[in-house]
């Protein structure tokens, strides 16, 4: 048995929004106290009866159709897909049909004459049913007194109002449906103000002629231009705007809003004309008044238009014949302030210039709204007009998926869907770069998306793909011209030399830098490039481009700045990033080993004060660090390449040893480029040491052999203690502990006198650890000792805190659980105020201090310090560590 359309549309999971052609029919005189109960069910089964006819009539199956009962009335949604015209044209006359066989049928108290409303938009579909502001208006039109006045007059049996969407984009436009004996008639039903197009269709108006609730005088102008079709995503957005409808004098506070005046601001080619057209579209039946539309050509060929310009146009619009029109704007503004005068209009004032330009546009009176677009911030209409500012961002990426989808269809989209996520990648989700990209590939059934794709994957040719075509509207590369020419010199320079900056984003330091000005004198600049949404804001001060707009940056720098000036421009911020990164290093890990490198000061140099600041710079920095790292490695220029490589310790205490493994990677073939044995060495032993807290034994011993060979040649102490301490430390991670201590024993006299005492201290330690490792726990606390009082004599907090965890373990070894875990706690504390080497000073103390807790019967408390330990192994990807925690894990679960 097929489905009825209700139980059709109620088992379907979706619950959102659709569009549909609204039909709401409301029975006159249902209540009539002449008509009883068996009348009243004879109506409405006469009503179904004949609708559902006259549906089928149409070419529109009821069964296809969503309706819900009300009494007596019905609403029905049509599919989205059906053609409106029929509604206006065949379904009153099947209608007129269906309601005379019933009353010729039927005794008086069960005839029917029918109020029709038509209207078609978005209706939200949820668990409790459905809602939407098209459906409300639609109910509201039905009940509009002038139709049933219509009705009343009319000898007729039915009466239909359309509302003035419906009229304006299908009536009007259907020859069957006669427009021209529709009149238009005032609409004031509870909040909704409007105007509506009344028919009857079994007894019409005589075409040409007035109705009497129509005034012939009245001007409705509807200028917008047509919506995108395919308009995606920005729900948000629009429901924003819903919310900033303006009220009228019986809204429930009584009171009508000032006028309403939206700037919805974006960079170009970001959405803002499809977005404020579309939703215009929507909402223009809230303005009975009329709609007024102008491109102000702020952005664009051509110069922007002048506001007398403007008024010019809309006051004709408003059938001001041509000698009324004063001269002076000024005067023009004032007619149309006048001529608006409670009213209601909705303005569309698209891709404005400046303020200035918008203020002599403005309504004086409540009851009016003006939506503006700009790829200005308006700033000054924010402060001295209280418009309500609405910032575009770039699509979400399921947005983007959705218009590429919707463009080159679901059956193409799904079977290159990699190519289609790589496109809106390289697209940047920008929606006009998006609709170039996908509207070519819709348009050449031969065309592959990943065929475009690999078209784009080039930075230098990416807009010259997207800028094809004779349109220059739909080209990205002039859409983006039209915002970089308004730019005064200063601010178009400091666009082109961002454009330049490695990293994603930057700061007004970093910005400052690569311009070569204070952050003063570059601040009042980088905000005039926010403003103009060529450069946007993100969190914590920082600024990003979007990618399409980087490339068209720096494609701008190259063609009018000399390479001489790119370089110099390039190095200014690197070197900035190099003396920075340093001065961070030496706060934050003030007892490592490091280069004795005297890098340049830049002009303004970046205070970074104390420790927790400049891990915080680190941390947010970290991404252009590496970016910086990796472009002068890249460019071979070494004397930054070099001090950043040595200076980025931070990297594996923050992100992984694997980071860091690939950072000291990139530093050794720099040195080996510098025929510096000293710097080969030094990068060799740090590549050893990521590769040995990774267990890449193999790697790890390779470089510790290479680096002993070069320090053989260079004769320095302090390298030969290094490299021994770590052939150490390879020893005790493979067990082989006597090993261990052969090194280490070696590199212990060696290490006396050198660095404040800090090695000495490092490989008393490792001694201590060693001896552990063999069982030998007292001579393991001897060295431990001395190490521990080494450490704190150098002030090295995080070394302090390792000692501790070597001398707990000693004490575990003995049996003496709660002094392991009295030191457990101490190193632990130690760590948790320090922030850094997190693996080394909670996660290591952590397992040690676990395994006493459990020795003792503690079960719980020690699954939650084992538990903590292994997020942090797996946090800097020592896999293998965070495995062997898991394992004591598991075993403890198992007996709590």
């Amino acid at each position: 048995m097929p489905k009825t359309g209700d139980e059709e549309w109620s088992s379907m999971p979706d619950r959102g929004t659709r569009h549909h052609t609204i039909v709401v029919a409301d029975v006159e005189g249902f209540g009539d106290p002449q008509r009883i109960k068996p009348h009243q069910r004879a109506v409405r089964e006469g009503l179904y009866r004949v609708m559902q006819a006259a549906f089928t009539a149409a070419g529109v199956p009821w069964e296809n159709c969503y309706h819900e009962d009300r009494g007596d009335a019905v609403f029905v949604l049509a599919p989205a897909d059906a053609d409106k015209a029929v509604f206006a044209e065949a379904l009153p006359p099947a209608l007129v049909t269906g309601l005379r066989t019933h009353n010729a049928t039927h005794p008086d108290e069960q005839r029917i004459r029918l109020r029709l409303a038509l209207h078609a938009g978005e209706v939200h579909y949820d668990d409790h049913g459905v809602s939407s502001s098209s459906l409300t208006l639609t109910f509201r039109l039905c009940d509009a007194t002038p139709l049933k006045e219509a009705l009343t007059s009319s000898p007729g049996v039915l009466a239909v109002i359309a509302s003035s969407w419906f009229f304006d984009d299908v009536v009007r436009h259907t020859p069957g449906a006669a427009p021209s004996t529709w009149h238009s008639i005032p609409v004031e039903v509870k909040e909704v103000v409007t105007t509506g197009w009344i028919t009857l269709p079994d007894h019409p108006y005589p075409p040409g002629t007035t109705s009497t609730l129509t005034d012939p005088k009245r001007v409705v102008p509807r200028q917008l231009p047509p919506a995108v079709h395919d308009f995606t995503g920005r729900a948000e957005l629009l429901e924003t705007l819903n919310a900033l409808l303006p009220r009228t004098a019986d809204s429930p506070d009584g009171q009508a809003q000032s006028v309403v005046i939206t700037a919805v601001d974006g960079s170009g080619g970001i959405g803002k004309t499809a977005l404020a057209v579309h939703w215009a579209h929507r909402v223009q039946d809230n303005f009975p008044d009329g709609t007024l539309h102008m491109n102000l050509r702020g952005y664009g060929p051509g110069s922007p238009a002048a506001p007398g310009e403007v008024l010019v146009s809309f006051l004709r619009a408003l059938d001001t014949p041509p000698r009324k029109i004063p001269a002076d704007v000024e005067a023009r503004a004032a007619l149309f302030r006048s001529l608006l005068a409670g009213k209601r209009m909705l303005i569309v004032l698209d891709n404005a210039h400046h303020s200035d330009q918008i203020r002599p546009l403005l309504p004086g009176a409540a009851g009016c709204m003006v939506l503006v677009t700009s790829r200005d911030s308006l700033t000054g209409l924010v402060v001295t007009d209280a418009a309500h500012r609405l910032t575009l961002d770039l699509l979400t990426p399921q947005e983007a998926l959705r218009l590429v989808t919707g463009i080159i269809g679901p059956e193409r989209a799904a079977a290159e869907s990699d190519s289609v996520a790589e496109l809106i990648k390289l697209c940047a989700r920008l929606p006009l770069a998006l609709r170039i990209a996908a509207s070519r590939v819709a348009a050449h059934p031969h065309l592959t998306v990943a065929d475009l794709v690999a078209e784009l994957a080039d930075d230098r040719s990416r807009l010259d793909v997207l800028s094809q075509g004779g349109d220059e509207r739909a080209a990205i590369r002039t859409v983006f011209d039209w915002s970089y020419q308004q730019l005064p010199p200063e601010q178009a320079r400091l666009f082109r030399r961002l454009g330049l900056h490695p990293g994603p984003d930057f700061s007004l330091p970093a910005a400052a830098a690569i311009a070569e000005h204070s952050p003063a004198a570059t601040k009042p600049l980088l905000t005039a490039l926010t403003d103009a949404h060529l450069v946007e804001p993100t969190a914590g001060g920082r600024y990003r481009f979007h990618d399409l707009l980087r490339t068209y940056a720096a494609e701008r720098a190259r063609q009018l700045d000399s390479a001489g000036h790119r370089h110099q421009a390039v190095e200014s911020v690197l070197t900035w990033y190099t003396h920075t990164v340093r001065c961070a290093d030496q706060l934050l890990f003030p007892m490592h080993q490091r280069l004795r490198i005297v890098v340049a000061e830049p002009p303004h140099p970046h205070a970074l004060g104390d420790v927790e600041y400049a891990l915080h710079w680190l941390t947010s920095e970290r991404e252009n660090v590496l970016a910086a790292l990796h472009y002068s490695a890249e460019h071979k220029l070494d004397h930054h390449t070099i001090p950043l490589a040595d200076a980025s310790g931070f990297i594996a205490t923050t992100v992984s040893w694997q980071a860091w493994l690939d950072t000291a990677d990139v530093g050794l073939i720099a040195a080996r480029r510098t025929v510096n044995r000293t710097y080969e060495a030094h990068f060799q032993i740090l590549r050893g040491e990521a590769a040995l807290n990774l267990r890449l034994w193999e790697r790890a011993r390779d470089d510790f052999d290479r680096a002993a060979a070069l320090v053989l040649e260079l004769d320095n102490d302090e390298l030969s203690v290094w490299v021994l301490n770590d052939r150490g430390l390879l020893f005790h991670g493979q067990e082989r502990f006597d090993d261990a201590l052969r090194c280490l024993n070696e590199a212990l006299p060696l290490s006396r006198g050198i660095d404040n005492g800090r090695w000495e201290a490092v490989v008393e330690g490792n001694i201590g650890a060693a001896h552990t490792g063999l069982g030998e726990y007292h001579e393991a606390l001897d060295h431990g000792l001395r190490g521990l009082h080494l450490r704190r004599k150098t002030g090295d907090r995080s070394g302090e805190s390792m000692a501790l965890t070597h001398l707990a373990e000693a004490w575990q070894g003995l049996g003496e659980h709660k002094k392991a875990i009295a030191l457990c706690r101490d190193a632990i504390a130690i760590g948790r105020g320090i922030d850094l080497n997190r693996h080394e000073t909670i996660a290591a103390p952590s397992d040690v201090l676990a395994a006493s807790l459990y020795s003792l019967g503690h079960v719980g408390e020690a699954i939650r310090c084992w538990t903590e330990a292994a997020a942090i192994y797996d946090g800097y990807g020592l896999t293998h560590k965070a495995s062997e925690v898991r394992r004591h894990l598991d075993a403890a679960s198992d007996k709590e």
